[in-house]
């Protein structure tokens, strides 16, 4: 995976990419004309030419070409390629490597054509670290059955990797379960031509780069899971998805940003959830020790039954 990060990096900057502690980057913020911004097991750092330091001084700066090139390299030098992807703020090149992209949107009757003169990229780097979701496992199952769990998150804490080893350790120690990942933005599995770059499990079928309503309806009637694992919750029709899912017998485990209990209390949408208890278990992750940091499990009514 570092391979192919660093080959879509302009020449100077894949040369100090390699002192980096690679084991420990989350993400690289590169921005026009403004320092690079590095953050390394959860902590902002500026990077210079040689390291990085909590201090502006010799900080590395991009231009506006270094970063199309990152992003004409990250294609494989064909934008129409991975367009519909640049359309929704990001592409996803092998290994589950996400680059967020912000610039000019470009808009057509409404529908969002692409995104041109982009000022800002934010690679963001998966890490898998096996056995992250194991102190959670006791209060998640049920009779050797895992109950429908939605993951709490800020923007950071590692709700993605949680997912992933989530994954992994359903699909493998109770490999007679049928589990299905919906890899809405290619970071949980890292599928490339139909091999999952990171371990989700012997037992796991993958659907990636497709809508929860899609991956919902056809995935359910397709693959017939016991357990569907998805990320980032967001939107009235990924809710209504989850709904049918676990109406219809599915064991859901899905994810969403928020920073605790509280906020989930009043988030649109959820509020039905918890009245409905769509959800068993609640699980709270947070940036407390280091991502992944479990804060709570919670059951469907809300009350705390790990801290």
């Amino acid at each position: 995976m570092y391979d192919f990060l660093k080959n879509i990096l302009p020449e100077g900057l894949r040369e100090l990419f390699d002192r980096l502690p690679l084991d420990r980057v989350y993400e690289l913020r590169l921005r026009v004309n403004c320092p690079v911004v590095v953050c390394v097991a959860g902590r902002n750092f500026y990077l210079t030419e040689t390291g990085i330091s909590s201090t502006k001084d010799n900080a590395v700066t991009l231009t506006r070409m270094h970063l199309e090139e990152i992003v004409h390299r990250a294609s494989d030098f064909s934008i129409y390629a991975v367009n519909e992807q640049i359309k929704q703020g990001f592409i996803t090149i092998h290994g589950g490597v996400r680059i967020g992209i912000c610039g000019e949107v470009v808009a057509e009757n409404n529908k969002i054509i692409t995104i041109k003169n982009i000022s800002s990229l934010n690679i963001r780097v998966p890490h898998e670290i096996r056995g992250c979701s194991y102190a959670v496992l006791p209060y998640i199952f049920e009779k050797h059955r895992p109950l429908k769990t939605l993951i709490i998150s800020p923007p950071g804490a590692g709700k993605t990797t949680f997912l992933r080893d989530l994954s992994w350790q359903i699909s493998d120690k109770y490999n007679l379960l049928n589990t299905l990942v919906l890899d809405e933005r290619g970071e949980i599995a890292a599928t490339h031509q139909g091999e999952c770059q990171l371990n989700v499990g012997t037992s796991t079928d993958v659907l990636s780069f497709c809508g929860k309503q899609y991956g919902f309806d056809n995935g359910i009637r397709s693959m017939r899971p016991d357990v569907i694992i998805t990320d980032e919750v967001a939107t009235g029709g990924d809710i209504d998805m989850i709904k049918l899912a676990a109406r219809s017998g599915v064991c859901v485990i899905a994810s969403v940003h928020a920073a605790s209990i509280d906020e989930i209390r009043t988030k649109p949408g959820f509020r039905e959830i918890i009245a409905e208890q769509i959800f068993d278990r609640y699980v709270v992750l947070g940036l407390r020790e280091s991502a992944g940091t479990v804060l709570g499990v919670y059951d469907k009514n809300l009350k705390i039954i790990m801290l």
